[in-house]
């Protein structure tokens, strides 16, 4: 039986004890800030008189989030679940700041669910390649190849599961991204679906207006499916990039008792003040690196455009495959793989055959939390390996630059004073036991 995509809005925010609907926490709180009247006495009268409450909504969305307020829109949330859709899908969803996601690990697809193949490419090779795809997969597998390696050589076309929830702003951010050039169709039926099933229940909320799709309003995300990033591409022409590249700094100063004081007692104050530290690094990775990088939201990123990562045709082999038997069919593989897009550009559906090996350039900006915070968590033994590795170099980039803050950026057991996975591996407890740092 096809294992068939299914997009469900679960939920929403709402109170039907008192007659909230999935507007209301928009619209009254909008109305909230022109009256001496809270949301609630606002909604409690409209309620009592059973009025013309529904075109008074109208008119508040379009003078306010109508005219670009958009934290009108933040005000009204919703939880979607979906399943079967694409792990390309899921690398688009992830790319705004302000949406959250809990998503089946890679780790866990298997043959049984499949991959998606599109209507534009069922007379092509894509369909053999992703066979073979996850032939190899399971091969490398059953030949102890960890998991997390093997996955490397799946398509983006695999199928998944997750968990999205996000504001209507955010919403809207992604129905614009989702329709510009260079999108494959399965990512816009996804979006399409999301945007569908909110205006059911929040039509004026969700309404297109003028100044509610101004690109100029939104936190910019990373634009993985653009069509090209010359930006990106100018850096990278102008980098020798090993590991991670330390491009560019911040000459802040704290003294390093104040940055122990902050982090040792939790002192909230001085931790706000680390944000103000700024580290600028260019990375190559591959997408299955790229995907937990982006999911997880604690850089800021603005990353090369997949078109462009294809013409330029690298990709990563994990340590384990590269010491096993696997590594020619890997190879050869993952290259008659990049070929095959690259052969097929004018389809955008094409880019659901790159393997999650392919390597992609990462702009990522951390600042002085992000050094202690996302560095100490991605430096743990637990950590894939390659953000570990990754992790680790800003680390001693940062040390060099700014040794006050740098020798805090350790793994996060240190920092905790206790290791917070279920099993330890010992290593931050000698650390810890060193006094360091």
């Amino acid at each position: 039986m096809e294992n068939k995509k299914r997009v469900y809005l679960e939920s929403w925010l709402q109170n039907p004890a008192n007659k909230w609907d999935a507007e209301d926490p928009a619209s009254c709180g909008a109305r909230g800030c022109f009256s001496e009247l809270s949301s609630k006495d606002i909604h409690d009268k409209e309620i009592a008189e059973n009025g013309n409450y529904e075109k008074r909504k109208e008119k508040i969305f379009e003078e306010t989030s109508g005219r670009g307020h958009g934290a009108v829109l933040d005000q009204s949330y919703f939880l979607f679940s979906m399943d079967n859709i694409t792990r390309m899908s899921t690398l688009f969803l992830c790319a705004p700041q302000y949406a959250s996601h809990l998503q089946q690990s890679l780790r866990r697809a298997t043959a049984e669910r499949g991959f998606h193949l599109p209507v534009s490419l069922e007379e092509s090779l894509a369909q053999v390649l992703m066979r073979m795809q996850f032939d190899l997969y399971e091969k490398m597998q059953k030949e102890n190849v960890p998991a997390e390696d093997a996955r490397f050589i799946l398509p983006l076309n695999t199928k998944t599961t997750i968990q999205t929830a996000l504001d209507a702003r955010e919403l809207m951010h992604l129905d614009y991204m989702s329709k510009r050039k260079g999108m494959p169709e399965e990512v816009r039926e996804t979006v399409s679906e999301m945007i569908n099933l909110a205006k059911g229940i929040a039509p004026r909320l969700m309404k297109e207006r003028a100044n509610n799709y101004e690109v100029l309003a939104w936190m910019p995300a990373p634009q993985l499916f653009s069509l090209e990033n010359k930006g990106i591409e100018t850096i990278i022409d102008l980098e020798e990039i090993d590991k991670a590249n330390l491009i560019n700094h911040s000459d802040i100063y704290f003294p390093a008792e104040i940055i122990r004081k902050a982090i040792m007692e939790r002192d909230e104050a001085e931790l706000a003040n680390l944000k103000h530290y700024h580290f600028t690094f260019i990375t190559g990775m591959s997408l299955a690196t790229f995907h937990q990088a982006t999911r997880q939201r604690t850089w800021d990123q603005s990353v090369q455009s997949i078109y462009d990562a294809v013409k330029r045709e690298e990709y990563v082999i994990p340590p384990s495959i590269a010491k096993s038997k696997w590594l020619r069919a890997y190879k050869n593989l993952t290259e008659e793989s990049i070929k095959f897009v690259k052969n097929n550009f004018s389809n955008s559906d094409s880019l659901g055959v790159l393997p999650h090996s392919l390597k992609v350039y990462d702009l990522i900006h951390v600042n002085g939390w992000n050094a202690i915070h996302s560095i100490g968590k991605r430096t743990c033994t637990e950590a894939q390996w390659e953000i570990r590795k990754i992790a680790k170099t800003m680390a001693e980039k940062i040390k060099e630059v700014a040794p006050e803050l740098g020798k805090f950026a350790v793994p996060q057991g240190v920092l905790y004073g206790k290791c917070p996975e279920k099993k330890s591996c010992g290593v931050c407890e000698k650390m810890i036991e060193k006094s360091y740092p």
